[in-house]
């Protein structure tokens, strides 16, 4: 009676849920102009409608785009349909075969809660997960029961994390999740390590597994470190939390990024793909440049109408970058990194838009590259990003592949550059061409780098080395405020990010 009960509960719960979205996916087709109707499939009324004949390239793209959109919610529905009734059949049959049976009780009731603990529906899998477009998880994710999600979670905090579709709230607890359990795994394989070398001196093998294990609890720990830090503005900051949106433990090195303030609430939301040596280690210092940049945005739009408008800032370590201090500079100068990077990137920030409270008109992203990351950052563009990505900053850039913004998928007017000139080396990989086009040959608006009195009426430190673009101009003071004010570089990142081009200062 127990397992019976159960299953008819849940069941319930999850059909109701399935009929919600259903109602809301043919609300929204109706209020489109299309059709939702088997296998799942949608037709666009509006095409033999004579209104619409004589609709724009533009519209006929949105239009595509839309239909798009509601067939991969249709199908998931489906998936999540087919996976109530596969569970169902599987729990009644084990009813039905006295399967579930708990012959240890003291009590009619305790028999009855031991029947409902067998009788749960499982977590629902999709086959492939980890190879789905960000829409296509967006769509299945938005259609799973609330407790189906947190069952998700818990039983997959690996493999939810890092799913690109997920809102940001739920990849944080996965990664969370999957963080500790990473970190107390490599600390027990570490201190193992450590006994067996203690008992084996001159091992050189064993000694180069120690240190690359030292390494790794390195990594680990410094992505702790960055998830606890204070990024607020002040005290009544209430929303610089740290998010954890990727974190994947595989490979070389640990990938991981870390948002400053919930990205699916922020208005404004930025992204910044670093360049090379970069690694998981590297997530400490992003994370405060982006706290940093954080605050120095809200400032602006503070001071020009914008209060209340939320901001989140991401420092993303999602790719391989070049490791030019391991004996193999030529990484740097190859483009084999930047393109495995630039399809995790443009899945990542497509996953942005999708997941936003904000509608894609009313979000606001932007994508900083810096160094090699700019190489990466366009790319990604050209990939896919340029979706939902509405502007781009590249800064120290040794070169992008392409030489207009229409080329990025950006409207003119909506991609930058800041190259300092004493930024000699990049400056001379870009100039001849070592990563596809000279980005001073483009038509990006290009920024100034050099020592000024900003729009605010700032006087604000220009960039003297390579890495100084995104860094406040002292030790002392919380960066990013007016005790301790970003470079010229980085009142202009937070210009377009605040959406304040016009206050950004142009190069001379």
């Amino acid at each position: 009676m127990g397992a019976a009960s159960e299953l008819a509960r849940q069941t319930s719960i999850a059909v109701g849920e399935l009929k919600s979205a259903l109602t809301l996916l043919r609300a929204d087709a109706s209020d489109a102009d299309m059709v939702i109707h088997p296998p799942p499939a949608v037709d666009d009324a509006s095409q033999m409608a004579p209104a619409h004949s004589h609709m724009t390239g533009e519209e006929r793209t949105e239009r595509e785009k839309t239909k798009r959109h509601l067939l991969v919610r249709a199908r998931a529905l489906v998936v999540q349909a087919e996976d109530i009734d596969n569970d169902t059949a599987t729990v009644l049959r084990k009813i039905v075969a006295g399967e579930i049976a708990y012959p240890e009780f003291g009590s009619l009731t305790e028999a009855f809660e031991s029947g409902r603990a067998g009788a749960s529906l499982t977590a629902p899998t999709w086959p492939n997960m980890d190879k789905k477009s960000p829409e296509e998880i967006d769509a299945w994710w938005r259609a799973l029961p609330e407790a189906q999600k947190q069952q998700m979670i818990a039983e997959h905090p690996g493999l939810i994390g890092n799913l690109d579709g997920v809102d940001a709230a739920s990849r944080d607890v996965a990664n969370r999740i999957a963080l500790a359990a990473q970190t107390q795994r490599v600390e027990a394989e570490l201190a193992a390590l450590d006994r067996a070398y203690i008992g084996a001196r001159g091992q050189y093998a064993l000694a180069s597994r120690l240190a690359a294990k030292r390494e790794e609890l390195d990594g680990l720990r410094a992505i702790n470190t960055a998830l606890g830090g204070d990024y607020r503005v002040d005290h009544n900051d209430t929303g610089a939390q740290a998010f954890l949106l990727t974190f994947a433990p595989d490979g070389k090195e640990a990938k991981a990024a870390v948002a400053v303030g919930d990205p699916d609430k922020a208005r404004h939301v930025s992204v910044t793909v670093p360049g090379v040596n970069t690694t998981a280690k590297s997530i400490g210092t992003m994370t405060s440049e982006a706290g940093a940049l954080r605050r120095e945005t809200l400032g602006i739009l503070a001071a020009t109408g914008g209060e209340g408008e939320a901001v989140s800032t991401v420092a993303w370590i999602g790719y391989d970058t070049p490791d030019v201090n391991d004996g193999a500079p030529w990484e740097a100068l190859g483009d084999g990194k930047a393109k495995a990077g630039a399809d995790s990137l443009a899945d990542f920030t497509r996953s942005l838009g999708l997941t936003s409270d904000h509608s894609e008109d009313e979000q606001h992203l932007v994508l900083n590259g810096h160094s090699y990351g700019s190489t990466t950052a366009s790319l990604a563009l050209q990939g896919g990003a340029h979706e939902y990505v509405d502007d781009t900053v590249f800064y120290g850039s040794p070169g992008v592949y392409a030489n207009t913004s229409s080329q990025l998928g950006l409207e003119y007017g909506h991609a930058y550059l800041m190259n300092d000139p004493d930024d000699k080396w990049i400056n001379l990989a870009a100039s001849e061409g070592v990563h596809g086009s000279n980005p001073f040959a483009s038509d990006f608006i290009q920024l100034s780098t050099e020592e000024r009195t900003t729009a605010d009426n700032v006087r604000r430190d220009g960039v003297d080395s390579h890495g100084q673009y995104s860094r406040a101009q002292e030790d002392q003071g919380i960066p990013g405020t007016r005790e301790n004010p970003l470079r010229v570089s980085g009142y202009n990142l937070a210009a377009i990010l605040a959406g304040r081009p016009e206050l950004a200062d142009r190069a001379e």
